[in-house]
This record gives structure tokens, sequence and C-alpha cells, in this order.
């Protein structure tokens, strides 16, 4: 089923809203990365049953971008992941009052395709974008359209961008009537987005951006022991994102803030900055910081409840729970006259010491993981 990867959530092609105006392409991009994320494994001692091999995940990706006559562009996105280990089922409290896991077998194996097609036609100070993407896996198969439009206004000094997507979701859990899962379901989002782009000065960008989205259907996780959720949910979010060139320093800074909140009960709040520092003409380092911080939904329970009744809201779900995050990151990228390559590193931790509103107890399959990223661009 699909797994939330924070890797591909990041890059999805599906719902993605440019921050800023983009220009028909004048040459041709091809762009493949391999991507390997690893989750620490679950100390032992917080596992009742089941593997404490947590998930890791191979990733390979392919981008084309393509001018196609004099007014168009053609974008082909592709991604191809494989993913093995073990997922929490359940949460139950332990004899020593703490909650324990109760884990599947580490001989969970999935893998997923999924391939993006968007047509853009750039016009003297506009453009429009129609996308499509699919994605594939063993249990689990979405579809999804979307449209979004940019305008320059003010002599290229602002920009304003809408979006909207819809996609569609078929959910069929593996062994469903051994374990006595739902067999078939269906989910269904739709999405609108609104973004503006100033330019302060010659060296500082400000972008502020808007997304809402409305989601139906079945919205638990299938492969929980007990896990049972509203079947509607609808969920906002603002940005604002600052980019700042220094000349003395040859770098530039980037700020992002986005905050979220929806209507089971969840508001986050993500800070993140980069320092793109340039020496020379090819070589630029990127370090950066990314702090994330939510409080637990509504339902939320640190350990399941088998008692309540099955119509009865619940979720044991980590995601959910109060809990903040730290992810640290450094990327290296060459660049010569028609390619480039970058080399990216990010270290993961999370505790609910580190949250704004934390749960009562913090949940034991909250994750720590290690990503790298090799990826080589070519242009002609």
């Amino acid at each position: 089923m699909a797994k939330p990867n924070p890797f591909l959530a990041l890059s999805s092609a599906a719902m993605a809203l440019p921050a800023f105006a983009a220009p028909q392409p004048v040459e041709t991009i091809v762009a493949i990365k391999a991507t390997t994320y690893q989750e620490e494994d679950v100390p032992q001692r917080d596992v009742l049953a089941g593997s404490d091999e947590r998930y890791k995940i191979d990733i390979g990706q392919f981008r084309l971008l393509t001018p196609v006559g004099e007014k168009w562009s053609l974008g082909v996105d592709v991604a191809y992941e494989t993913m093995s280990g073990a997922s929490p089922w359940g949460t139950i409290m332990g004899a020593d009052g703490e909650a324990s896991l109760i884990m599947s077998g580490a001989t969970i194996r999935d893998k997923r395709t999924e391939v993006s097609l968007t047509a853009t036609h750039h016009g003297e100070s506009r453009s429009i974008s129609v996308g499509l993407t699919s994605s594939d896996e063993d249990d689990y198969e979405a579809r999804a359209v979307a449209i979004s439009g940019e305008w320059e206004m003010n002599n290229k000094l602002s920009t304003l961008s809408l979006g909207v997507s819809y996609s569609n979701d078929d959910i069929e859990p593996t062994d469903a009537l051994s374990f006595g899962r739902v067999q078939r379901e269906e989910k269904k989002s739709r999405s609108l987005s609104a973004g503006w782009a100033q330019v302060l000065n010659k060296n500082s960008v400000l972008h502020v951006g808007l997304d809402v989205t409305d989601h139906d259907g079945y919205l638990s996780d299938p492969y929980k022991l007990r896990d049972v959720r509203p079947d509607e949910k609808l969920e906002w979010a603002l940005s604002l994102k600052y980019r700042r060139y220094f000349d003395n320093q040859n770098a530039a800074l980037h700020l992002d803030y986005r905050y979220y909140d929806d209507d089971w009960g969840i508001n986050s709040h993500t800070f993140h900055t980069g320092w793109h520092q340039n020496f020379g003409d090819n070589v630029r380092v990127v370090p950066n910081v990314r702090y994330y911080s939510q409080n637990e939904a509504d339902f939320y329970r640190g350990t399941d409840d088998f008692g309540l009744a099955t119509s009865v809201n619940q979720s044991s779900d980590f995601r959910l729970s109060g809990y903040g995050a730290y992810t640290m990151g450094v990327k290296l990228i060459y660049s010569a006259l028609q390619w480039d390559v970058s080399l990216s590193l990010d270290r993961y931790i999370s505790d609910k010491s580190y949250g704004h509103d934390a749960s009562d107890q913090s949940h034991p399959a909250l994750l720590s993981f290690n990503m790298t990223s090799v990826g080589l661009n070519f242009r002609f």
C-alpha cells in the first residue's frame, strides 16, 4: 500500500505547483536520480510481536523536459521504487505500562511505478499546464489530473499561480480474507492551489502560497489491527518562501515556512532553511535544516482499544500523534556547461519531546532514517 515517503512526497508531480514562473525551456533536459531511504530498526524491547526491522526503500527517477515547437513544452517523469521491511500493525500496553508494538513480519516486499506527463503552453506573459499521473503498486492504484496556470504582471515583478487537481485511488489490500481486511475500497481527493511571487529588489523574492485539499472515501489504514478514521478530511496549508542572494558572499539564503491545519484536529509547523554557497563557477554546497512539529489527531490513541465498537474512530498510527522532527542535510553540486551532478545526504530524527504540543506518551514507532541521493542532469 502507498506508504508516505519523505522523498517522493516532496517531488510528486500530481499536486505540484511551481513557486515561481517558468518560461519555455530553450533546451532539452534529461535528469536521472537514485535514492536510498533506510529507516532505523525499532528497539527490540519495544516490539511485542513481529520483526523489529523497518523499511528500506530504493528509488529511481527519470525526468525529461523538452521544448515542442515555439510555444509548447513537454515533461515526462517516471519513478520506480522497491520497498522491503516491516511496519507497525498495532500498539498495545505492555506489562511494564509502556506501549509496545505489534509489527508485521520482515517479509513485506512491494514495488511502485509512477508516471507523469505534463504539457505546457507558454504565452508572452503566462503559461498553462495540464498534467496526468498514474501510480501503481501491488495493492494500490492512483490516477490524477492537474491543471495549473501562471501569469506575470507588473513588468514581470509579480507572478500569480493557480492550480486545481483531482485524484482517484483504488485500494485492494493483500491477504484481505486471511486477516479480515477490507477487500476493495476507494478514495478521492480534490485540491486547489494559489500563489503569489513578488520580486522585492534585485536580490530578493518572496512567495506566498495557499493549498486546500478535500479527501473522501476510505481513509483508514487496512493493515492496522484496529484503525478507524473519518471518511472525510478537509485540510489547508499556508506557505511562505523567501529567497535572498548575497553578492559579496556569492551565496543565497532560502527560508521556508508552512502552516498546516485539518478537521481531524491536527495542525503543524514546518521551518526549513538552506544556504546555497557557490565556490567559483562550478561548485555549490547547500547545508540545510528542517524542523517539523504537529499535535495529535482528535481520535488518536496511544494504544489500541479493542473494547470500542468498530464504528468509533480511533487510531494508534504514530503519524497521527503529537511529535516533532529534525532533518539535517547537505547537498553538493558540480555544474559543467551541459551537465551537472549532485550528491545529497539527509538525517531525520523524531521524538515527542521535539513537538510543540506532544502526546502524553511517546510512540515507540517514531522514526529515524538516513537518505542518500545521487543525481545527474544533461542539457542539450
